[in-house]
């Protein structure tokens, strides 16, 4: 019998809310994210080397190379140049195309 009025509350409850719901719109969450530029992609000749977020990397031979954004590097080194990476504009995704110097243009 207990088992019988306690579905019978839990159906009452349930339809409760079905028939007394308020007309309020729906209202879409905002979402925000602090991150400005989600990764870098360095184009250049194949086998030009630059160092990023610490690291050394030699651009392959298709001529570009994307790394995922480091947290604080705001900068690159390339022949013995640090040069800013904000510079360079950033496309819809969040990706910063950043031209390598050539050896007649260091």
């Amino acid at each position: 019998m207990n088992l019988l009025i306690v579905a019978a509350l839990t159906l009452k409850l349930d339809l409760g809310t079905l028939f007394h719901r308020t007309a309020e719109p729906v209202r879409q969450p905002s979402v925000t994210c602090g991150i400005k530029t989600v990764s870098y992609r360095f184009v250049g000749a194949p086998g030009t080397q630059f160092r990023y977020d610490g690291e050394t990397f030699t651009v392959p031979a298709s001529g570009d190379i994307e790394l995922i954004a480091g947290k604080r590097a705001t900068e690159y080194q390339i022949a013995g140049r640090t040069l800013p990476l904000e510079v360079w504009p950033k496309d819809e995704f969040g990706m910063r195309t950043v031209p390598l110097p050539t050896e007649e243009g260091r």
